[in-house]
């Protein structure tokens, strides 16, 4: 098994009078069964907060047990404002599938979501002939191609030669005294910001 801790948080603006941002944590990740047939669950505890509404969400997403049990399972519970702060929305079912959320002041039952429902909207990405050095789906290729073969040790090997050339990489601007330039966020303060948001474009 492996595991991955999404550290940070991202934050969703919704556009309208107030103004929303709700500020959002990731759940971690989990490669299982990485020697036979891999596949990846999210499992942990996520927070999402609005600070112009005062809403707030507590989410679970619970990994599969080693006998029995089912995957992708999650579990939710909404909140109101400060200061009652009352739950006022429970939801419980698969994060990929349906969802049911629970009234809790009327107890009633209906579908939060049901995702295997929504259509599917594919990508639009340069081929990667077209892509630069450094963009994800020319830079992983080979991995990306090893994984669909199913050939986990190609893979293993394609991805240690990504990150050994990026070690050797840093090492190399280090020697120099330079910095990676970044062309499309900037940093302020703990943050990540993308150069050009939605926010401020006509």
């Amino acid at each position: 098994m492996l595991k991955m801790l999404k550290n940070g948080s991202c934050v969703l603006v919704i556009f309208g009078q107030k103004g929303e941002e709700y500020v959002c944590t990731f759940p971690s990740a989990y490669g299982r069964s990485i020697l036979t047939v891999p596949w990846v669950e999210l499992g942990g505890p996520v927070t999402i907060h609005c600070q112009q509404t005062g809403f707030s969400a507590n989410i679970e997403f619970q990994t599969k047990p080693f006998y029995g049990g089912k995957k992708h399972r999650i579990s939710a519970e909404m909140f109101s404002p400060p200061p009652t702060k009352k739950s006022i929305l429970t939801v419980s079912g698969e994060w990929n599938g349906l969802m049911q959320a629970k009234w809790t002041q009327s107890a009633k039952t209906e579908v939060f979501v049901d995702t295997k429902a929504i259509r599917i909207i594919k990508k639009q990405v340069k081929p990667i002939s077209q892509q630069e050095e450094y963009e994800s789906r020319n830079l992983w290729k080979q991995v990306t191609a090893a994984l669909k073969q199913q050939e986990v040790s190609a893979a293993t090997t394609a991805k240690f030669n990504i990150e050994q050339k990026q070690r050797e990489l840093v090492k190399e601007r280090q020697e120099k005294g330079t910095k990676w330039d970044n062309r499309v966020f900037h940093s302020l303060g703990d943050n990540w910001h993308y150069n050009s948001p939605l926010t401020t474009r006509k």
